[in-house]
């Protein structure tokens, strides 16, 4: 993985004969973009009522897929690092203090 929390994976296409990415078409472009990627999917796609624009979806170590719902739209890896507290320095813990 590169030094950035999120990667790009790919692009979603349209559906065959229609002008949109479908809801199911979609998804299994998601999901073979994250085979593709040796990348394991876990749980289910958030439900389409919360966003019908986006499809999100967690994967495993931590983090979650997200892909706009529109040709061409960028299907990308939001990875999270999780940190012990011991490791942080004390301007990261005041900083994260400060926020309440």
């Amino acid at each position: 993985m590169k030094n950035k929390s999120f990667e790009t994976i790919g692009t979603l296409k349209t559906t065959p004969d229609r002008s949109t990415v479908t809801w199911a078409h979609g998804k299994r472009q998601v999901r073979a973009f994250l085979r593709a990627a040796a990348i394991k999917p876990v749980g289910f796609f958030r439900p389409r009522r919360e966003n019908s624009r986006e499809y999100i979806l967690g994967v495993e170590g931590g983090g979650t897929v997200r892909a706009e719902r529109r040709p061409g739209g960028s299907v990308t890896v939001h990875r999270v690092k999780v940190v012990k507290a011991s490791d942080l320095t004390d301007a990261q813990r005041a900083a994260i203090l400060a926020e309440g």
